[in-house]
């Protein structure tokens, strides 16, 4: 299960709910992307990232 390194968001489970009260079981997953990461000494890694963390601009690209 692949979690986003900045904000901690992971694959998260429920139902959906129809209607007629029946329910089936769903899971909902986070937009996550596998970027490169400018780390504070400089040095550059990949990480996975959720697409709300890379718009908000929470972490450093690497060009």
């Amino acid at each position: 299960m692949a979690v986003c390194q900045v904000c901690g968001k992971k694959t998260v489970f429920g139902n959906t709910v129809a209607h007629s009260a029946t329910t089936e079981r769903r899971t909902w997953k986070p937009n996550l992307r596998r970027v490169r990461v400018v780390l504070e000494d400089g040095s550059t890694k990949r990480i996975y990232v959720c697409a709300k963390c890379l718009k908000a601009g929470k972490i450093k690209k690497a060009v």
